[in-house]
């Protein structure tokens, strides 16, 4: 009687001991899961605050006769632009400006990169966003 009530004891230790190791699997994962998540809605945010900043760039630098897109320059735009930039929107991720269509005036395609996240923006007959979490697999 002593051997069966111990058997049945351990096995429902070991239930429990299982049971507790998966919920806590479950719930680290679901942790990564939501945090991976919330950072992004918060790079897209940001990136949307960037694109409302170069709208209002390009606004002034068209008022003197240039233009915010300057393809021959790091990052597609000159550093003063980036300096305004840093300074609207105070966030330290680096904006990339991929196009500009010169005869509408709005930048048509750029990526905004924080931390492990990048978005990308591209409007062709509207808006469309693309954001990205990436993983350092090798840190050299």
């Amino acid at each position: 009687m002593d051997k069966e009530y111990n058997k049945v004891r351990r096995r429902r230790i070991r239930i429990a001991v299982i049971t507790a190791v998966l919920a806590v699997l479950l719930f680290y994962i679901l942790f990564i899961y939501f945090k991976i998540m919330t950072g992004g809605r918060t790079a897209f945010k940001e990136a949307k605050n960037v694109k409302l900043a170069l709208n209002m760039i390009d606004i002034e630098y068209y008022s003197k006769g240039k233009s915010v897109y300057e393809p021959g320059k790091m990052h597609g735009m000159s550093q003063e632009s980036l300096n305004r930039i840093q300074d609207l929107l105070e966030n330290d991720g680096v904006v990339d400006i991929i196009s500009y269509d010169n005869k509408k005036r709005i930048v048509t395609c750029f990526t905004y990169q924080v931390g492990h996240y990048k978005v990308t923006y591209v409007y062709d007959d509207g808006d469309s966003w693309d954001v990205d979490y990436f993983i350092d697999l090798y840190d050299y």
